[in-house]
């Protein structure tokens, strides 16, 4: 007599954890997408407007003419250290029936590196109220981009955690979770070589830029594959 209650019981319940899956894998999917594309104009485009290390004699003048646009930069990237924190935790969620202890690695990884780029952008905030020391300005920038390359080696070692985290949730294409690994590995070298061997900065800028496809593809094919797939029937048969 109970056990058609008892089976109702279980499929609701494995419904509606089908349904919180659906929903992580949208929010982390457009999330990552929205922080790639405000990333993309905030660090990408404007930032090399203000910070030219072979032109720092130019620093005050770039920011004092266009302090506005400096202002929506700083916007920009609050928005993408909000943006890192939700993702954080909706990929733990995501993941967590497939290895947890991974899972929670990732959130505490992506966690750190949120903070640490927090920190690396309050030189950037510091540098509204010093606008008028050429020196003090491009120290802040020097600043931030050493302290963001720290935050960076640890944001590599979260993809290749969540690379392991999609081979884990088998239904995931294979080239997609190796694509994760690859980029994940390649910040991690690219960065660790920029904080330590500053010496071979030409070096690293190669390497950089030849890797730099593969790391600008790791989250977006992990994004574009949880928006379109994620979260659905056959990606929870296992949960």
């Amino acid at each position: 007599m109970h056990k058609p209650l008892l089976h109702g019981s279980r499929t609701k319940k494995t419904q509606i954890i089908m349904n919180k899956q659906r929903t992580n894998a949208i929010l982390t999917g457009y999330s990552l997408i929205l922080m790639a594309v405000v990333a993309g104009f905030s660090i990408g485009y404007v930032f090399p407007k203000f910070f030219d290390v072979k032109q720092h004699v130019l620093t005050q003048i770039n920011l004092q003419e266009n302090m506005q646009l400096y202002s929506l930069m700083l916007s920009g990237i609050i928005v993408v250290i909000i943006l890192d924190i939700l993702v954080s935790w909706t990929i733990y969620q995501f993941f967590k029936h497939d290895y947890k202890k991974v899972a929670l690695i990732s959130f505490i990884l992506r966690i750190l590196y949120a903070t640490i780029f927090g920190v690396a952008t309050y030189f950037l905030a510091a540098n509204l109220q010093q606008g008028n020391d050429n020196e003090l300005l491009n120290r802040n920038f020097n600043s931030f981009e050493t302290v963001w390359t720290l935050g960076l080696i640890v944001f590599g070692l979260h993809l290749l955690a969540v690379g392991l985290l999609m081979k884990a949730h088998r239904n995931i294409p294979k080239a997609l979770w190796i694509l994760a690994l690859i980029a994940g590995g390649s910040y991690v070298l690219v960065h660790i070589l920029k904080s330590t061997l500053p010496q071979l900065s030409g070096f690293t800028e190669t390497l950089s830029n030849i890797l730099a496809l593969p790391m600008a593809l790791g989250e977006l094919a992990l994004a574009i594959w949880l928006i379109i797939i994620g979260g659905k029937h056959k990606s929870n048969k296992n949960v």
